[in-house]
């Protein structure tokens, strides 16, 4: 592999016109696939996180609700 110095960068960067601003990007199928599959990983990681979480530690103010809610069902009964 040929070792690259900063006037070969500088050179690719700037030319008789001046600075450079044409950014040319090849994607391939394969490197596609990869993209799609990092993101639709990325989405189901980020939903099973958040399931994990809202199960982990559940709301205490729906509990506390659901107690009270529980104890005025039992007074109208009673």
């Amino acid at each position: 592999m040929a070792k690259k110095n900063i006037k070969d960068y500088l050179d690719a960067l700037v030319d008789k016109e001046g600075l450079r601003t044409e950014v040319t990007l090849t994607l391939t199928d394969d490197t596609l696939y990869k993209i799609i599959a990092a993101l639709l990983a990325a989405g189901v990681g980020i939903v099973v996180i958040a399931h994990l979480l809202k199960n982990m530690f559940p709301n205490k103010q729906l509990a506390e609700n659901n107690e009270l809610l529980r104890e005025i069902k039992e007074g109208l009964k009673g």
